[in-house]
């Protein structure tokens, strides 16, 4: 074996053959990673290729074979077997190598293999010339670490700086095992990259295991670490709802601090349906989002009953949140609206599944801020916007559903009042004009209209009398009851049963209906006839004091006046007189937790008891207009944890209260993790619970016991719980708890139950046909449901999921979905086979394949960022952009 050891031989130095030799494998090594840094990042590529200033600097190598010998006839230098130099950051290896120091070019074949850190290039043939630095590879291959892009070509020449020219050219970034079939790949019969810009191919194909499924003449994308330009992975998903659908996302880098993604669509059941989505930053705080999709339905008939609207369907969405520059700094506006253009587009795409459960879609938009000494006032102005949800299309409220416009808060928190000792005072007062696009009898003209305040349609908000009552009785005209489980009786039936029973006089006129139509009392669901404005003003004064030290005393008075300008009331005023006494103190104790929690650790464990008594007391309200009408189903357990929101309440109808609370607050804490060199991290939180008991003199309501909290009792695990008793009927009036489980080799699990024994009564017999409400179902009295999922990693790359959500009320099964998920060895693809039957979409069959790159996640490859989370990559640091 000869073995050459060069130690920083400059140009101008002898013409030996070490020298030579140094400047000959130099070079070499110099073209090889040229080639190298094609699609690498920018450092990488700086290192691999080198810079014009590393030219000749004659860097230390050492060159091993099993022999090298000087051909005279030929004047050049040949090397053979087991070739391999090494310089202190590169390795080059082949079976043979051949320089000319007379034509200054070199040739290296046979398992050609240059290497440095992570990043390899393999060829057959190398060749280079030294003094332009312009090299050719054949059949070559190359494979970077840093990114696993990997590009291989039958020809690769360099053409110039960070220049390249590719023939017949394959690039991807799977890693598969020798002779698999690549997920994914780019191939082209030409391709011209420039290192540090753009890549154009020519006849070009995208392919999925190999087979092409996208053609284009031409095609460009970005070969630069920054964000630009150019195309993303397709997507692919199979549904029985949408069928087959395809996309090819287009990213464009419109500006620094701007991305747009725009998503070409096609499924196979409804058409073309393109996507935009526009993320945007502005400064360090301030982003938003913008999304829009359009579909001209191919599945949807206007005439049919079960589609009573038109094939023209669209969503968008904007989330936005501002903080203001210059004078308003400090101010902020914030943005989150949407619009579909039919009560039936969030069932029938993704795009907007998350608001499938809602009764209405939704927006508001505000700016608030806070001004004066110390910020002591603060100002919102708002407008909010709804459409109605739960009704069909054709029998919705869209037209009549009360808006707020604008809607203006003005607050002042506590501040010393001269003269009056450790008095504070503070304030709330709120603006809102109440208007609607057309009157309740422009679209219901039958509807009875009560005092000119609400229409008097019942729940479901048309005059038909086809609703239940409170006790899920639906009564027909001819007086026949149909109870909630199906059962068909009479009023005599039921008098029979219980003569204080109220029920319909039998003779079918309907003049004591039980239910909400007809009752001339205003129902929850019932739409708001009258139109106009309203200011509340709501002054405080508290005297806050402690007592030995050791208890905190707030007693507070207050004024809760409404005035009222409507077209049904020229003018009118409330006038409401509020009271709160809060007392409570705080301990604090160490206690060490039982081994099976928390391993045993000692926590430090704070107690809040406190006592609130809470009054509100007025003159009636009947007559008063009822913009913001009182729920008839209340949540009384965040009353209890938070008495103010009876002395706050904003709805038009409060009822006097008489109260006191009982509360005993709780949080555990354990010790800081241990960090570098000796440093403990902050307290964490173990657990956070309230345990309290309401009793309402005023409305001889005996008391009410509730419990709310969280906890993390184990690493990776957290829970969630609340419960309210009801001790006057012994019964739980409420009740959930959940629990959730993640690690980080992606097994989940989580179970929850949720238990509302009274629950608002919504309308569910609008007009339908049976192929699109085939599951539904009537009658629900009360929630009482529970909802299991999991994720089970069965191996690194194969994973099993399953989620039942099931209701006890009705005995029906609300979602059942099974799924596998398969990620490939190399992870640079993923699928995801799931079959889900849902109460509200039906049977529904997903096969969702998935191109991973960079950045995504690898462990769970079906997560990724929701619209109107702040993407991290949009990270702009000039706060004037």
């Amino acid at each position: 074996m000869r073995v050459f050891e060069h130690r920083g031989v400059q140009k101008d130095q002898g013409r030996g053959l070490g020298p030579r030799l140094a400047r000959s494998f130099g070079s070499l090594l110099f073209g090889a990673f040229l080639v190298l840094g094609l699609m690498a990042p920018g450092a990488i590529a700086q290192d691999l290729l080198g810079t014009e200033e590393d030219e000749g600097t004659g860097d230390p190598f050492d060159i091993t074979a099993d022999t090298v010998e000087f051909d005279t006839s030929r004047q050049v230098y040949i090397a053979r077997g087991n070739v391999r130099l090494e310089q202190p950051k590169r390795v080059l290896t082949a079976d043979w190598m051949v320089f000319s120091d007379k034509t200054r070019e070199g040739v290296a074949s046979g398992n050609v293999i240059v290497t440095e850190g992570g990043d390899r290039l393999l060829a057959d043939v190398l060749h280079f010339e030294v003094d332009d630095l312009q090299g050719i590879v054949f059949k070559g291959k190359l494979e970077t670490g840093g990114n696993n892009f990997i590009a291989t070509g039958e020809t690769i020449k360099r053409t110039g700086d960070q220049q390249y020219v590719f023939e017949d050219a394959v690039f991807t970034t799977c890693k598969c095992p020798d002779g698999g079939v690549e997920p994914w790949a780019i191939k082209a019969k030409e391709a011209d990259l420039e290192f540090g810009g753009y890549a154009v191919t020519k006849s070009t194909t995208f392919d999925v295991l190999g087979v092409p499924i996208l053609w284009t003449p031409r095609m460009w994308f970005p070969l630069k670490t920054e964000r630009q330009t150019g195309f993303l992975f397709p997507i692919f998903d199979i549904a029985s709802r949408n069928g087959l659908g395809i996309g090819l996302p287009f990213f464009w880098a419109a500006r620094d601090n701007i991305n747009v993604l725009l998503t070409p669509r096609y499924l196979a059941d409804n058409g073309f349906k393109p996507e935009v989505e526009v993320d945007y930053v502005f400064g360090r705080e301030s982003y938003g989002e913008v999304f829009g999709s359009f579909v001209q339905d191919e599945n949807i008939d206007e005439n049919n009953i079960s589609t009573p609207f038109s094939s023209d369907r669209w969503a968008v969405e904007w989330i936005h949140d501002q903080h203001l520059p210059g004078p308003l700094e400090g101010w902020r506006w914030k943005v989150d609206g949407r619009l579909l253009s039919d009560n039936s587009y969030a069932f029938d795409f993704r795009d907007f599944s998350r608001v499938r459960d809602d009764r209405y879609v939704e927006s508001l938009t505000f700016i608030e801020g806070r001004f004066g000494e110390l910020g002591r006032y603060g100002l919102t102005a708002a407008m909010h916007y709804a459409e109605d949800q739960q009704n069909p299309d054709d029998q919705d409220r869209d037209d009549f559903l009360l808006q707020r416009f604008p809607d203006i808060r003005l607050a002042g928190i506590p501040q010393p009042v001269p003269l009056l000792g450790n008095a504070v005072f503070s304030f709330d007062t709120r603006y809102t004009h109440f208007w609607a696009k057309k009157d309740v009898l422009d679209v219901q003209p039958f509807a009875t209209i009560v005092d000119g305040l609400f229409a008097d349609t019942g729940i479901d908000a048309i005059p038909d009398g086809d609703e239940r009552d409170e006790a899920g009785r639906k009564v027909l005209p001819d007086g026949t009851i149909v109870n909630p489980d199906g059962t068909v009786t009479t009023s005599a039936e039921i008098l029979a049963l219980n003569p204080d029973a109220i029920v319909p006089t039998g003779d079918g006129s309907g003049d004591n209906f039980p239910g909400p139509e007809g009752d001339g009392l205003f129902q929850e669901g019932e739409p708001v006839a009258d139109r106009g404005h309203r200011v509340v003003l709501n002054p405080r004064v508290a005297f806050p004091f402690r007592i030995a030290d050791a208890f905190e005393v707030m007693p507070e008075l207050g004024w809760h006046g409404t005035f009222y300008s409507t077209d049904a009331k020229s003018s009118d005023v409330r006038n409401l007189f509020t009271a709160l006494l809060d007392v409570r103190t705080r301990l604090r104790r160490e206690i060490r937790l039982p081994n099976w929690i928390a391993e045993g650790q000692p926590a430090v464990h704070l107690m809040e008891p406190r006592f609130v008594y809470t009054m509100v007391e007025g003159t009636s309200q009947k007559g008063n207009p009822a913009f913001i009408p009182r729920p008839r189903v209340q949540n009384e357990r965040l009353r209890l944890l938070e008495p103010t929101t009876r002395t706050r309440d904003p709805s038009d109808r409060i009822d006097d209260v008489q109260a006191i609370t009982l509360a005993l607050g709780n949080r555990f804490y354990l010790p800081g993790v241990l960090q570098g060199e000796g440093a403990v991290g902050p307290p964490r939180l173990f657990a956070d619970f309230t345990l309290g008991v309401h009793h309402d003199f005023a409305n001889d309501d005996l008391s009410s016991l509730y419990l709310d909290g969280v906890a993390y009792p184990w690493e990776g695990v957290r829970t969630r719980f609340n419960m309210g008793f009801d001790l006057d009927d012994p019964d739980f009036r409420e009740m959930l708890f959940s629990i959730g489980y993640g690690s980080l080799t992606g097994n989940d699990f989580g179970f929850s139950y949720r238990l509302v024994k009274d629950v608002p009564r919504f309308f569910e017999n609008f007009r339908f046909d049976e192929e699109r409400f085939e599951e539904f179902e009537e009658g629900f009295l009360e929630i009482n449901q529970f909802d299991f999922r999991t994720r089970l990693a069965v191996t690194r790359n194969w994973a099993v999921t399953y989620r039942f959500r099931y209701s006890f009320e009705g005995s029906l099964a609300l979602s059942n979905q099974v799924g596998v998920e398969y990620l490939s060895k190399c992870e640079c693809w993923a699928f995801r086979v799931e079959l889900e039957d849902d109460r509200s979409s039906g049977l529904e069959f997903n096969l969702r394949y998935r191109l991973i790159g960079l950045g995504d996640d690898t462990v769970r490859p079906f997560s990724g960022r929701k619209r109107g989370e702040r993407d991290p990559l949009l990270d702009d640091e000039d706060e004037n952009l």
